[in-house]
């Protein structure tokens, strides 16, 4: 593995956490409204998106958001381009399909974009995003 980074997706979890705390001031406000419901999708978006891994190594990029929740990769041979762009931050978080292509981002707005050799862009979101490049510049001369 040339290259391997977590990110903590401190924006989504402060996010899900403000809805919680919105959720339980509701129960408290109106305890006959059933918000359990809520609550547990609350839950599942936190534990889902609660960060993102980027690997570069053994001729693929991967990443997956959580415990390995959605996993994509591509081959180096795919990709054609790298530099690091800045995200504007009504781009959101999550998984995005956007004009210029596909964002995949848990925090931040420092991303890599990869243009792909057949005209996709695919971004990922990073906080260390001078390191992922240089990992995927050395592996596509590779």
């Amino acid at each position: 593995m040339d290259y391997k980074h977590t990110q903590i997706g401190i924006a989504i979890l402060a996010i899900m956490g403000t809805s919680a705390l919105v959720l339980a001031y509701g129960s408290i406000a109106k305890p006959e409204e059933p918000i359990g419901f809520a609550f547990v999708i609350v839950g599942i978006i936190a534990i889902l998106f609660c960060s993102l891994t980027i690997t570069v190594g053994e001729g693929q990029i991967r990443w997956f958001f959580g415990p390995g929740f959605w996993r994509k990769s591509l081959d180096y041979s795919q990709i054609g381009s790298a530099r690091v762009i800045t995200t504007k931050w009504y781009y959101g978080l999550g998984i995005r399909l956007l004009s210029t292509g596909w964002l995949y981002n848990v925090s931040g707005s420092h991303a890599v974009e990869l243009k792909l050799k057949d005209g996709t862009t695919v971004s990922l979101g990073t906080n260390e995003p001078e390191k992922l490049l240089a990992a995927i510049e050395k592996a596509l001369e590779s």
